[in-house]
């Protein structure tokens, strides 16, 4: 009994560790497009809200969609971009969540036990193996140049999020997410923060 706590105990500090995993963030740019003399923005569009219907709750939230718009916006001024009208180039962005699958090889348990006469003893065999699900928000930014409306950057960023959140861990997690997704802007800038 005692070594089944201890078990469970440590299946759930892994699982929590796991779940404690940072953003995972890329880039991808034209190569063609001067970057250095990009001064100014303005929103290009928002995404469509999903109804009721739509495929993810967490998708369709208006206060989600809010808290993003606020992040980008706070994240591009601290970098020492303004909004403008015209503007250099135009900022849109994307969210979605993915439900991903993940398990461990099959894994075994051997046991024997043994008892006294006139009880006997036992043998006991598990093979499996464990699968976990965890879903995935993924935060794409894209920035056009706003002459030819061609998309000049884009930058994606996902980690693991959690279905049943405060709205202070929520917050935190995106401004974390623009963050570390507009570190990559413009492409060569080292500036991480």
């Amino acid at each position: 009994m005692k070594k089944n706590r201890i078990v469970l105990v440590l299946a759930a500090l892994l699982w929590g560790l796991t779940g404690c995993s940072g953003v995972q963030v890329s880039s991808d740019y034209d190569q063609e497009m001067g970057f250095a003399g990009l001064h100014t923005y303005t929103w290009r569009q928002f995404p469509q809200m999903r109804g009721e219907n739509g495929k993810d709750v967490q998708e369709s939230n208006p206060l989600l969609h809010k808290r993003i718009v606020a992040a980008i916006t706070r994240v591009m001024s601290e970098r020492g971009y303004r909004r403008a009208d015209p503007a250099d180039m135009q900022v849109s962005y994307s969210y979605s969540i993915e439900t991903r699958l993940e398990s461990e090889p099959q894994s075994g348990f051997f046991g024997f036990g043994t008892g006294r006469y006139p009880y006997y003893g036992g043998l006991g065999v598990n093979m499996g193996s464990d699968i976990r699900q965890y879903d995935v928000g993924i935060l794409i930014i894209d920035l056009y140049d706003s002459r030819s409306g061609s998309l000049m950057w884009r930058g994606k960023g996902s980690a693991i999020t959690s279905t049943h959140s405060t709205p202070e861990k929520i917050t935190v997690e995106v401004n974390r997410m623009v963050r570390e997704i507009l570190a990559q802007f413009p492409p060569g800038f080292q500036g991480r923060g």
